[in-house]
């Protein structure tokens, strides 16, 4: 080894060094730039809305909710049939992710994703992430009085990290993730292999807890039969006494072809001091001799 080579060799030393230590902060920056932005629940506007409040376990709404919840956990393996917690998640893709829907706007399916995210968030203490992928009418956002801005579009179009655009309580384990900036075409988008891969990475990153995703009406967009394929339960949100029944046959036939695993809620089977409650929450699934839609016994 010559003179030259010798002196650059603790160059080269401490070049790698420096290399590793700007890697290392490249690394930490894009770590602290992916948490997600902490929140305060506004409880007196959810409170206004009609939506579940922690502090009145004993109403009405959050007796209903406790009966759709655990009919729910069941149904995705999260609760033994005695009521206790499964300790045990298995591997690869976890169970559980849950579309909300609807066959027509207004039926109360954003009005049911929140109040099961709330629910299970802060009475049961389940890690909850809540998703709004209606984009074209995105409610749940502003439920929480959040601002405007990238959401679950920009995850899919920019690739950006989805934990960096989402809002996380303070008060209780959820988080939210808004719909993003508006995009024609969701349909296309929601089918490409991005959105199929960042919701697999937001269920394995919650494994532990529940997703839910707050589609557009199965009847008015294809969005919510593309993105039921992706999901573990679909929750299809009926208003009683409303909804015509050849809507919601047809809406339930597009929902089967790509998802057997369809509940219903029933709402505003009466009519209270928030105009909005569930009566039932039954399974639909197809008979394999002859494909008709059969509903399961009741809770």
């Amino acid at each position: 080894m010559n003179v030259v080579e010798k002196a650059a060799s603790p160059l080269e030393a401490l070049a790698r060094k420096k290399r590793k230590k700007d890697k290392i902060k490249t690394g930490d920056a894009k770590a602290r730039k992916s948490k997600p932005q902490s929140f305060d629940i506004d409880f007196e506007r959810l409170d206004r809305l009609g939506h579940f409040n922690p502090s009145n376990l004993a109403s009405p709404l959050a007796m209903e909710l406790r009966a759709v919840k655990r009919r729910l956990l069941r149904r995705l393996g999260f609760l033994r049939a005695a009521g206790d917690r499964q300790a045990y998640r298995m591997p690869g893709r976890q169970r559980n992710l849950v579309l909300v829907t609807s066959t027509q706007a207004g039926e109360g399916k954003t009005f049911c994703a929140v109040n099961l995210a709330l629910s299970l968030a802060l009475e049961d203490l389940v890690d909850t992430v809540l998703i709004d992928a209606d984009i074209p009418r995105p409610k749940v956002r502003a439920r929480f009085g959040l601002d405007r801005g990238a959401g679950l579009t920009d995850c899919l179009t920019e690739q950006i990290p989805w934990r960096s655009l989402a809002h996380r309580a303070k008060d209780g384990p959820l988080t939210i993730l808004g719909e993003g900036h508006s995009r024609e075409r969701t349909a296309e988008l929601f089918a490409g292999e991005a959105c199929q891969q960042l919701l697999t990475e937001i269920s394995t990153a919650n494994r532990e807890g529940l997703v839910f995703i707050d589609a557009p009406p199965a009847l008015a967009m294809t969005d919510a039969a593309v993105l039921a394929k992706y999901v573990d339960e679909v929750i299809f949100v009926v208003e009683a006494n409303e909804t015509p029944e050849p809507a919601i046959a047809a809406a339930l036939d597009e929902l089967l072809d790509v998802n057997p695993n369809v509940s219903l809620v029933l709402n505003r089977c009466l009519i209270g001091a928030t105009g909005s409650s569930y009566s039932s929450y039954d399974y639909y699934g197809r008979s394999e001799e002859d494909g008709a839609e059969k509903p399961a016994e009741k809770e």
